[in-house]
């Protein structure tokens, strides 16, 4: 497809200017960098693995005496990076492109003013062909454009279910950058095998005793009353300072003993491995009151029918995450997770690593109880 400027020109009947912006000064810190533009406003354009791209990459940068910004959002923003100017005007940003060695971003406005300027861009593509959108003035080999592996074609919305930038493995961007600074040599020891589908951080709780960690701001926990011995007291002060969901297993809470806390309980999940399981309809009117939300987890298909045939005013979920290692995985791959599993002031990386006490290992586990949380974990492979 025809870039989009082509379209425009061949409509209008006039032929692309390059852009004329007067750029405002802003005092940046650093004299020599490269540029990562967050975009955090338009979903189909959040790429997740920032961080990830800098830790492949930041040794080398280091070492050529190049240091990393981030302009665009503060929302998210990357822990590796040096300098962070967000939230400034489309000037302040466009200057501080203009002194850029390189500049990392989706395709955007800004994007289209670094090709101008003759900043090597690497653009990131979620939502459209490369071909539309790419930086239209750039020189030969002065940007390379990356696209996911489409399931079909491009979405072209805003958000897309399907998330395909973030398919994207974090070694192709980083490849990508070093390749446009001229690095010799320039290899990266790291290939993706599996990205995770649950981009976001899941902290699982298991309430033998109260701790507050500053990862817990902003995020919802998830209380496990259906691992381990419950501590009620830890449970209170759990749902009383944070917000919560709650997961038991073949059991009920008493709508009561949680009323004074339910403004921070979302929803609770029940997880049944019966069919004879009998929840009388007042349990879900009482929980409604309290503005939770109730879901069925249901473990075994057999019977899957039955319940939600049962209780089919209620949100009944089959619940069958993968027991079993992928074929194309070898044993010796590493992986790192989004999955945090709180007890006490422990923290492990999975289940697994909970349930056997390993809290400093990124070695894949083929174990049942490991491969249940697959969908947590960014597993990769180094030679």
């Amino acid at each position: 497809m025809s870039h989009i400027l082509k379209e425009y020109s061949k409509n209008l009947e006039v032929s692309p200017s390059r852009p004329i912006v007067n750029k405002h000064y802003y005092p940046v810190i650093p004299e020599n960098y490269i540029v990562i533009y967050n975009e955090r406003d338009v979903d189909s354009k959040c790429y997740q693995y920032y961080s990830l791209v800098l830790d492949l990459i930041k040794v080398t940068l280091n070492s050529i005496g190049v240091k990393v910004v981030v302009i665009g959002s503060d929302k998210d923003v990357s822990d590796r990076c040096d300098y962070i100017y967000s939230n400034l005007s489309f000037r302040k940003n466009a200057y501080i492109v203009s002194k850029a060695k390189l500049l990392i971003s989706v395709d955007n406005a800004i994007s289209q003013y670094a090709s101008d300027q003759n900043i090597p861009i690497v653009s990131l593509y979620g939502n459209v062909y490369p071909s539309i959108t790419t930086p239209y003035w750039s020189r030969k080999n002065t940007k390379i454009d990356i696209e996911p592996e489409w399931d079909k074609r491009p979405s072209l919305a805003l958000s897309d279910p399907k998330d395909p930038i973030n398919k994207i493995p974090a070694e192709r961007v980083a490849k990508a950058c070093l390749d446009l600074l001229k690095v010799k040599n320039s290899k990266i020891n790291f290939k993706t095998k599996i990205i995770n589908k649950n981009k976001k951080v899941s902290i699982d709780i298991i309430p033998s005793n109260y701790v507050n960690m500053e990862v817990f701001k902003d995020q919802v926990l998830n209380l496990r009353l259906d691992k381990g011995l419950v501590n009620e007291a830890a449970v209170f002060q759990y749902c009383s300072n944070h917000k919560c969901s709650i997961t038991i297993k073949d059991s009920l809470l008493n709508p009561e003993s949680i009323n004074k806390m339910a403004k921070n309980i979302e929803s609770i999940n029940i997880i049944i491995t019966s069919d004879s399981v009998n929840i009388p309809k007042e349990y879900f009117r009482a929980f409604k009151k309290l503005n939770i939300d109730i879901n069925i987890l249901v473990m075994n298909k057999d019977f899957l029918d039955d319940i939600r045939f049962k209780f089919f005013e209620q949100n009944v979920i089959y619940h069958n995450p993968p027991k079993k290692k992928p074929k194309n995985l070898s044993i010796k791959c590493k992986f790192l997770s989004f999955k945090m599993v709180v007890d006490g002031n422990k923290v492990y990386k999975s289940t697994y690593h909970w349930k056997n006490g390993i809290d400093n290992s990124d070695n894949i586990v083929d174990n049942s109880d490991y491969w249940e949380e697959l969908d947590y974990f960014y597993i990769y492979e180094q030679s």
